[in-house]
């Protein structure tokens, strides 16, 4: 690094206060700035003195009236030492004879103090040329200004920045810039206080006074192929045309340092984490303890080897930088309001989500075939489910549909067996059969719903369902028909008479089978049940089932089975109050009575429930509907065949 030697200031009486009497005696001539005249000036604000507010300020002898209500309180021994930096630098670049040739670079300082209100004055009184501070104003039509060499802390270079940015002026930025008179040495302070080699903070203002005369001479030498760069005022150069120049900028320093200020490139580098190693007489030492790497692999850019830190005697314990614990997984940041970035809330991951990682932002949403564990840390595949024979309400359901189907079965051997009987004739032993089978067949359907889904079985489960319980109605329809014809036409010759002869009744059953295998043609033919999955059912379960494919065409095929079990019903009420010897109006209007309350029940409790019990309240309405009509139209018959045999006389039914 260049040596620091003793340089002069272009105003006269400046001295450096060496003892508290002579502090106290500079307050009354104090100045805010510095000037050092040239044909291109660069502006400075560091802290060089500090003053504080005290209450008994009149009550002090000295009662300056520049500085009001502000008390000097002390200078900073470091700034004066950044100051020199500065100012050396400037001297160095104007002896130079390959840098900005006849070109003189001139300076002009201000104390920047810690107080926002009090930088920002500073930094409008500098723009104004005024001695005071009055925004957008400047008495000088020509600036010789040309750049800002801002701050020992980033707070007061944001402070000045802001407000620099407004007016296009170039700003270097070196964090540790600070300033103050420029006429004393070193040497006269005492050895414990400063530093007599240079600084770090020192050698970045070196760096930034050279960055700038880099840009000015880089730019003069671009211009002055083009066109003059002196008019008769001087050298006319206007802060705004630096700034993408400095940008870019890229030079090596008299030490041989490259020095780049090019954003991209320096976020390249490495960087070291220094610790301040503080001994008697207010002496220190600089420590490398760690150094952080932005090329490093992630998790490994920051070494620090805490056994060389050495922290403040009031820290019992290493410190921590947050003000908040990190969230572990299954947790994410809840920012606290109004509060620091570090300050934050561990709030658990939301329902479906997890986190398995350390202070994470936002939670990650499992996959539809996953669900996540209690602690929310990973996702587990979720198991899948169906109505199957295994399970105990699968195999419950299984046993009750092949128990009625067989009990339908015996039922209809009954009535075969004693087909020549008065009752069996009377009731309509054709349609009997009919009904009879149909009802097996409904039984047996229902087993296509359980044990898990595949193509065939979904195509299956709603068109069988739905025929063979069209055939079941309709029959139950034909045989109250049958009934009513029987009873209006029992005068010869009538045209009804004609009819229950004929056998006409019979023919609603084939007719309304067929309207409703067209319906499920149309559904088959337009959108088909398929095999689907119900993530949404079970939170820890895949549900495989059948989707329906249109819920219109499944309702209109329900809705089509409804009318017909309600014509049903209506018929066989009208009927219910007909002679004693054609009972069977009674048990048909009650048989549909069942059916009907089965299937209007049937809808909100479906719809009211998810997985396999959806399932499962369906094959419920198919038995339960089935053994409505099993129980109430046959067993009165049954136990007229099978336990009052006497009964089943011509004379026992009249």
């Amino acid at each position: 690094m260049p040596a620091l030697t003793p340089v002069a200031s272009s105003r006269q009486g400046s001295h450096l206060p060496r003892t508290s009497s002579e502090m106290l005696s500079c307050v009354t001539c104090m100045k805010p700035s510095l000037l050092k005249d040239g044909d291109l000036i660069v502006g400075g604000f560091f802290p060089l003195y500090v003053f504080h507010h005290f209450p008994d300020l009149y009550e002090f002898p000295i009662k300056p009236k520049a500085l009001t209500k502000l008390y000097f309180d002390r200078l900073q021994p470091k700034s004066y030492q950044y100051l020199l930096a500065f100012i050396f630098a400037i001297e160095e670049v104007n002896r130079s004879p390959h840098l900005l040739p006849n070109v003189s670079l001139g300076f002009d300082l201000y104390n920047a103090i810690h107080s926002e209100w009090k930088t920002l004055e500073s930094t409008l009184t500098w723009l104004s040329a005024v001695g005071k501070a009055i925004p957008n104003y400047t008495c000088v039509r020509k600036s010789k200004s040309v750049a800002v060499i801002t701050g020992n802390t980033g707070a007061i270079s944001a402070q000045i920045g802001t407000l620099l940015e407004l007016y296009k002026f170039p700003q270097a930025d070196c964090e540790t810039l600070q300033g103050c008179p420029a006429n004393a040495s070193l040497e006269d302070l005492p050895v414990h206080v400063f530093d007599m080699s240079m600084s770090e903070g020192s050698y970045h203002i070196y760096n930034a006074v050279y960055a700038v005369a880099h840009t000015l001479h880089e730019m003069l030498l671009q211009r002055v192929e083009v066109q003059p760069v002196w008019n008769g005022d001087g050298l006319t150069m206007y802060p705004w045309q630096l700034n993408s120049f400095l940008k870019n900028i890229k030079f090596d320093n008299s030490v041989g340092d490259e020095v780049n200020l090019d954003q991209e490139r320096v976020s390249r580098k490495d960087y070291d984490i220094l610790n301040y190693w503080n001994f008697p007489q207010g002496l220190h030492l600089q420590v490398k303890v760690g150094k952080f790497s932005p090329r490093a692999p992630h998790g490994h850019r920051l070494s620090i080897s805490e056994e060389m830190i050495e922290w403040n005697v009031e820290f019992k314990e290493i410190p921590h930088s947050v003000c908040s614990e990190s969230c572990g997984p299954g947790f994410r940041k809840t920012h606290q309001e109004g509060q620091a970035a570090c300050c934050f809330d561990c709030t658990p991951c939301p329902e479906h989500e997890i986190s398995n990682e350390t202070d994470v932002e936002q939670c990650v949403r499992c996959l539809d075939d996953q669900y996540p564990n209690p602690a929310r840390d990973r996702c587990l595949p979720k198991v899948v489910v169906f109505l199957a024979y295994e399970d105990p309400l699968g195999a419950a359901l299984a046993g009750v549909a092949l128990g009625f189907s067989v009990l339908t079965a015996l039922v209809l051997v009954v009535f075969v067996k004693h087909r020549n009987t008065p009752l069996v004739k009377a009731n309509n032993r054709n349609l009997s059969y009919t009904l009879l089978a149909s009802l097996c067949l409904c039984f047996l359907c229902s087993l296509l719903f359980l044990g898990r889904p595949n193509t065939a079985t979904c195509i299956l489960q709603q068109t069988t369902f739905a025929i063979m319980f069209t055939v079941a109605v309709s029959t139950i329809l034909a045989k109250t028909i049958t009934v009513v014809l029987a009873f209006k036409a029992t005068a010869p010759g009538k045209r009804m008479r004609q009819w229950l002869v004929s056998g006409a009744p019979n023919s609603v059953i084939p007719i309304c089978s067929l309207l409703q295998v067209m319906l499920c043609g149309i559904w088959l033919g337009t959108c088909p049940p398929f095999i689907d999955t119900d993530t949404h059912a079970e939170p820890q379960q895949l549900l495989v089932l059948c989707n329906k494919g249109s819920a219109t065409l499944f309702y209109l095929v329900l809705g089509y089975l409804g009318s017909l079990a309600l014509g049903s019903f209506s018929v066989a009420f009208l009927a219910r109050s007909l002679p004693d010897t054609f009972n069977e109006a009674k048990y048909l209007t009650f048989s549909m009575l069942v059916f009907c309350s089965v299937w209007v029940t049937f809808i909100p409790v479906y719809h009211s429930t998810k997985g396999k019990v959806m399932v499962a309240v369906e094959v419920f309405s198919i038995l339960a509907s089935s053994a409505g009509l099993l129980g109430c139209i046959f067993a009165p018959k049954c136990y007229i065949l099978l336990v009052r045999p006497n009964r089943n006389v011509l004379q026992g039914i009249k």
